[in-house]
């Protein structure tokens, strides 16, 4: 695949003031002299941008545009790399996308400028993963948690912990393999000591782990409740702005809407559901059903109720259907500007898991439920720090370490074969290499990089 050269457009299509592509691999400079017309004997100096004439195949001029030539090894994909900034015109970049692929590149897969990085050792796996949370993220704090990760701290910690681990499995195995004579043993106690250090490591990187993959993944919340009871108005009022149609007409929302906000540092995505009834059309029977299962996906409800009316038998069908989720709740007793009918020790003693709040959306007044999504999401008063870890796949893969690092002391506690040591110790040095890529499997970077954009 290396030998390839490749193309992509690296900037997302639409009309703006530039449009990058991107090439890479041993074709990537001839190519370019060839797209601009430029002489054999006046090859681009590396790293400077050159402003170039793009020519079609019969010498006429498609666009100018920039062109920075970045030589191995000292690239993003640590191949020789061409980029040329085009005007931003979809038209414009497909032509001379066409054109570099007339000349023998081939489009580039999905990650594969990424992918190259990775295998020729200018990243590791961990931080190959941070440009597409990069990319993607959907708050600063996201921002600052991929840009720590690339920056290679996660990465760091990880190697550092690796190589200790390696280090005493290497001693274990001398001690196997040779006789006490030649590879003295190691003291059980300073073994223990070592293992014990990396246990309270991998503990304390782990205690911020919530907090980081909720800053790269967001929380899913649902607003459900029978029609009218003032879901669309806690919606806006969320979002602080007129998403959602507001009317006095029950069932107004036929359909799952869904926008995001920030929560001190957490993308939420918000889902405003149609009321949950006895349908009466058609349209309304699909709103439902997509209610159904939005309360299947989502990671939080918020079961909106009308506290200004007695709770009738629909509330008390809906009340059961949520509850039957065990899915973390928080009750909002809603309209609290108007005469109350409920009150919170009502709802405390029919869902006593429930965070019962009072709110009145169409007011602004919904301090009491964000305070309660920052509890219940578990980020109320975080100090906002960042976490090393923010993928689900790297916190899994120190859960396993640590794990294997309990039953290497274990063994060793109980003064077992420096053979069961090794075990343990073997399974820690694999996890961790899962995550920065010395043991990653084929098929982990096949999943990691499909879900790459294409030009990254």
């Amino acid at each position: 695949m290396a030998t390839e050269t490749i193309a992509a457009i690296a900037t997302p299509l639409g009309n703006g003031g530039i449009g990058v592509i991107r090439i890479s691999g041993s074709g990537s400079e001839p190519i370019a002299s060839e797209l601009t017309g430029r002489p054999e004997d006046l090859p681009f100096k590396p790293r400077y941008a050159h402003l170039v004439q793009i020519l079609d195949e019969d010498g006429m001029a498609l666009d100018e545009a920039l062109v920075v030539y970045m030589p191995s090894p000292e690239s993003y994909t640590g191949e020789d790399v061409v980029e040329v900034s085009c005007h931003g015109s979809p038209i414009v970049l497909r032509q001379v996308l066409d054109r570099i692929l007339a000349m023998g590149a081939r489009p580039a897969l999905a990650g594969e400028f990424t992918l190259r990085a990775f295998l020729n050792g200018r990243i590791d796996l961990a931080q190959a993963e941070a440009v597409a949370d990069l990319v993607a993220a959907p708050t600063p704090e996201g921002v600052a948690v991929a840009a720590n990760q690339l920056a290679g701290r996660l990465s760091d910690a990880v190697r550092d912990m690796r190589i200790a681990c390696v280090d005493l499995l290497a001693q274990m195995e001398a001690e196997i393999d040779f006789d006490e004579e030649d590879v003295p043993a190691m003291n059980r106690e300073t073994v223990s000591t070592i293992l014990d250090k990396l246990e309270k490591r991998l503990t304390t990187i782990l205690e911020s782990a919530n907090r980081g993959i909720m800053q790269r993944h967001g929380i899913r919340v649902a607003l459900v409740g029978c029609p009218n009871v003032g879901k669309s108005s806690l919606m806006n009022a969320l979002l602080n702005t007129d998403r959602a149609i507001v009317t006095d007409v029950p069932g107004t929302t036929r359909d799952v809407l869904e926008e995001s906000f920030n929560l001190n540092g957490v993308p939420i995505v918000l889902n405003d559901t149609a009321g949950i009834r006895e349908a009466r059309d058609p349209v309304e029977d699909i709103g439902v059903s997509r209610t159904s299962r939005t309360i299947e996906q989502t990671d939080l409800i918020v079961l909106v109720l009308d506290a200004s009316r007695p709770l009738l038998q629909n509330d008390l069908k809906v009340v059961a259907q949520i509850h039957a989720t065990n899915k973390p709740l928080i009750v909002a007793l809603n309209k609290r500007d108007l005469p109350q009918a409920i009150r919170s020790r009502d709802i405390e003693e029919l869902l006593p898991d429930a965070s019962a709040v009072l709110t009145a959306a169409i007011v602004g007044d919904i301090d009491e439920l964000r305070q309660a999504l920052e509890r219940t999401a578990g980020i109320a008063g975080e100090d906002g720090g960042l976490s090393l870890v923010a993928s689900v796949r790297h916190e899994n893969a120190l859960r396993r370490t640590r794990q294997a690092l309990i039953s290497a002391r274990a063994a060793v506690t109980d003064n077992e074969p420096s053979d069961l040591i090794t075990i343990g110790l073997r399974g820690a040095v694999n996890a961790l290499g899962e995550i920065t890529g010395e043991s990653a499997t084929e098929d982990l970077l096949d999943t990691i990089f499909s879900k790459f954009c294409i030009g990254k």
